[in-house]
C-alpha cells in the first residue's frame, strides 16, 4: 500500500569551492576563540614582561657604555702617546724631519704623519725616493680627510685599508697661508692588541655575558664568551665612535603562560596554512591557465606571417610551374618551414619562453641577415602595397643571438605593413656594444597607432626579446607615422665568444 511517502534523494557532491569555504569557515571559529585566548594572555604577561625587558635592556646599555668607554680610552691613550712622541720629534730643530722619520719606523710604519702649512706639504716631503711606496695610498686617504677639516677643527675617525684599519686623528689652526694642519693615523696592528686586553679585562668582570665588537666596516674583529641568545647592538662614540658593541647577556625571562597557549598555537598555524594553501592553489591554477593561454597567443601570433608568406609563394609556385622562379620560391619556402621549426622548438617545447629564454650567439653579419629577411617578404609587403628601404652601418660581422633578431625585425617589419602600410625605413646601426634595429612607417593609408590603431602583439613580443637579450625598445611619433627602435647586445666577432 502507498502511503504517499517518497524516499529522500542523495544530496549532490558537493562543489570544490564549497569544501574549501566549509574548511575556512570551520577553520576560523577555532581561529576565534584561540584570538580572545592570546589577547587575554598578553594583557596578563605584558606587566612583568615588559619590565624585565626593559630591566634587561637598560643592564645591557649600561655594559656597552662602560666597553665602550674602556675601549675609547684605551685608543686614545695610544693615540695621546703618538702626539707626545712627534712633539718631542719636532722640538729637535733643525732636524725634525728626521727625527719624525725615526718616530715612524719606530712604529714599524704604523704610524702615519701628515703635516701641511698653507698649500704646502712639510712631512712627508715629496720626495719619491723618502717615501715608503706602501705610504702613497694610505696618506692619499689620509689627505682627502685633512681637506674637510675647517678652522678650529678636530676631527678622528676610521678608514679601511688592505692592510687593516687606521685610526686617524686630525687638527687645523689659522687660516690661508698661516693655516696649520696635523694629521696621524694608526693601524689596527699598532692598536688592536692593547685595545683587545683592556676589552677582555673590562669583560671578565662582567659574568654570563656575551660580547662582539664590529668595526665601521661591519667586520667583527673582537669576541668574548659565547651565548645562544641573540645579541643586541649599540652604537659606540668617542675614538671608537661607528663602532658597534653586540651584547648577549642572560637568557630572556620565561613567561609561564606560555603553556597555556601552547594549545592555541598549532590551531591557529593550522588554520593560516589552511588559508595560504587554498590561495596558493588558486593562483597557481590561474597562473597555469593563463600562462597557456598567453603561450597559445604568442605562438598563434609567431606562426601567423610565415604561414601568410608560405601562402603566398604556393600561389606562385602554382602559377609558375618550373624554371629559376619555381626554384626560388621553393627556397624561400624551405627558409620559413625552418624558421617555423625554430618557433615551434622555442615556443612549444618550452614551458616558459620568454621567461627562461637564453640568447644564444653566433657570428653572423647582421646587414646580409637583413636583406635576406626583407627578400623573403619581398613579395608579402608588396601585395599589402609596402615596400622597405634598408639602411645598414654595419659592415662586418658580430656575435649576436641571430633567431632573436630575426623576430624581431620581422615582428616590427610585419607591425608597420599591418597598421601602416606604405614606405617602411629599417636602420641598422651597431654602437658600444647594442645592436640596434630601427623601422619607420610614415602613416600609410590604414590607421596607424598613432591615430589610436593597436600597437599589435608584436610589439610585446619584441620587448621581451630585447630584454632577454640585455637591449632595450622604445616607440617614438616620427611626425609623420612612428619610428620602433630596438636593441640587443652584440659583440664583435672573436670577443663574445
Amino acid at each position: 500500500m502507498d502511503f504517499g511517502v517518497s524516499k529522500p534523494e542523495r544530496p549532490k557532491p558537493a562543489h570544490p569551492s564549497e569544501k574549501w569555504a566549509a574548511t575556512a569557515r570551520q577553520a576560523l571559529l577555532y581561529a576565534l576563540p584561540l584570538a580572545f585566548v592570546a589577547l587575554i594572555a598578553g594583557q596578563w604577561l605584558d606587566a612583568d614582561f615588559v619590565m624585565l625587558r626593559d630591566s634587561e635592556q637598560q643592564q645591557s646599555a649600561q655594559m656597552a657604555d662602560e666597553l665602550g668607554a674602556t675601549g675609547a680610552s684605551a685608543v686614545a691613550e695610544i693615540s695621546a702617546v703618538a702626539w707626545a712622541d712627534i712633539a718631542r720629534a719636532e722640538a729637535d730643530q733643525p732636524h725634525s724631519a728626521s727625527r719624525l722619520w725615526q718616530v715612524v719606523y719606530g712604529y714599524n710604519l704604523n704610524l702615519l704623519i701628515l703635516q701641511r702649512k698653507g698649500e704646502r706639504t712639510v712631512f712627508p716631503p715629496e720626495d719619491p725616493l723618502a717615501m715608503p711606496k706602501m705610504w702613497e695610498e694610505k696618506l692619499r686617504a689620509l689627505s682627502d680627510v685633512a681637506d674637510l677639516l675647517r678652522d678650529g677643527d678636530q676631527l678622528n675617525g676610521w678608514f679601511p685599508h688592505i692592510s687593516g684599519e687606521y685610526y686617524f686623528e686630525c687638527r687645523r689652526s689659522g687660516a690661508g697661508a698661516t693655516r696649520v694642519e696635523n694629521c696621524i693615523a694608526l693601524s689596527s696592528k699598532q692598536i688592536f692588541p692593547a685595545l683587545f686586553v683592556a676589552l677582555d679585562v673590562k669583560a671578565n668582570r662582567m659574568p654570563n655575558g656575551s660580547f662582539r665588537l664590529r668595526d665601521p666596516f661591519d667586520r667583527v674583529v673582537w669576541r668574548h664568551g659565547a651565548s645562544t641568545a641573540s645579541h643586541q647592538a649599540f652604537m659606540l662614540s668617542g675614538a671608537l665612535h661607528n663602532w658597534v658593541v653586540e651584547i648577549a647577556g642572560a637568557p630572556a625571562p620565561r613567561r609561564g603562560a606560555l603553556g597555556r597557549l601552547a594549545l592555541a598555537a598549532p590551531l591557529a598555524l593550522f588554520w593560516l596554512l589552511l588559508v595560504f594553501q587554498a590561495r596558493r592553489a588558486q593562483n597557481a591554477l590561474r597562473a597555469e591557465i593563463s600562462a597557456r593561454a598567453d603561450l597559445a597567443t604568442r605562438l598563434s601570433h609567431d606562426l601567423r606571417t610565415p604561414l601568410a608568406n608560405l601562402k603566398l609563394y604556393a600561389e606562385l609556385i602554382s602559377r609558375k610551374a618550373g624554371g629559376p622562379e619555381v626554384d626560388r620560391y621553393c627556397a624561400v619556402l624551405m627558409e620559413e618551414i625552418d624558421r617555423l621549426d625554430v618557433l615551434a622548438g622555442e615556443t612549444i617545447f618550452k614551458n616558459d619562453a620568454f621567461s627562461r629564454l637564453e640568447p644564444k650567439k653566433s657570428a653572423a653579419d647582421p646587414g646580409r641577415l637583413a636583406k635576406s629577411i626583407l627578400a623573403r617578404y619581398q613579395n608579402l609587403l608588396a601585395a599589402s602595397g609596402s615596400h622597405c628601404e634598408l639602411e645598414c652601418a654595419v659592415d662586418k660581422s658580430l656575435c649576436f643571438d641571430a633567431n632573436a633578431f630575426e623576430r624581431i625585425l620581422i615582428n616590427l617589419i610585419d607591425n608597420a605593413r599591418k597598421y601602416a602600410p606604405g614606405r617602411i625605413c629599417v636602420t641598422i646601426g651597431w654602437e658600444d656594444g647594442m645592436l640596434s634595429m630601427a623601422v619607420r612607417d610614415f602613416g600609410g593609408g590604414a590607421p596607424s597607432p598613432s591615430q589610436g590603431g593597436s600597437h599589435g602583439l608584436g610589439l610585446a613580443i619584441v620587448g621581451e626579446l630585447t630584454r632577454a637579450n640585455g637591449g632595450g625598445f622604445s616607440l617614438s611619433g616620427a611626425d609623420p607615422g612612428l619610428c620602433a627602435r630596438a636593441t640587443i647586445r652584440a659583440e664583435a666577432e672573436g670577443k663574445g665568444r
